[in-house]
């Protein structure tokens, strides 16, 4: 299972939330299985700011069962995902393994439809988001992911 994750920084996690219309998802199918794959972040907020595109442009999160990894916003991340699709709003806890954030853990809330995937992320503390909103001093980052059918990851 391969999941992407882009970090706008080493205090950025991820936020994605995925919609695609038509999309459709077999019951039997578990929120791991639709993250498998290479991701690409089309859209970031940190504290209440809009990321450039182009600050994260080459940056995908690759998913691999329940493990990920982050490449292409400057260090190279990696750990694994917990993830609790009965909580409303869906929880996701990130462990980091390696890089930078090594043994941190960010709790985030998350969506998945289709081909998009909508992430909240708590970048510093113990507390989950609520909501998919980030405002300034929160620590809180959204993200939007696309599966990236291109990557040869």
């Amino acid at each position: 299972m391969n999941i992407l994750v882009r970090f706008a920084g080493p205090h950025v996690r991820m936020l994605i939330d995925i919609h695609q219309e038509g999309a459709r998802v077999s019951d039997n199918e578990s929120d791991f299985d639709r993250l498998q794959g290479t991701w690409a972040i089309t859209a970031l907020e940190m504290d209440g700011k809009q990321i450039s595109p182009h600050d994260f442009a080459a940056a995908r999160i690759v998913v691999e069962g329940d493990c990920f990894t982050s490449l292409g916003m400057g260090a190279a991340y990696s750990g694994t995902l917990s993830l609790d699709p009965s909580a409303n709003p869906r929880a996701l806890d990130m462990r980091f393994d390696d890089g930078p954030e090594k043994g941190n853990t960010n709790p985030c809330i998350y969506e998945i439809a289709g081909d998009v995937w909508k992430l909240c992320i708590a970048t510093r503390g113990t507390v989950r988001p609520k909501a998919f909103t980030s405002q300034p001093g929160s620590g809180f980052a959204v993200e939007t992911l696309e599966r990236d059918h291109n990557s040869t990851e």
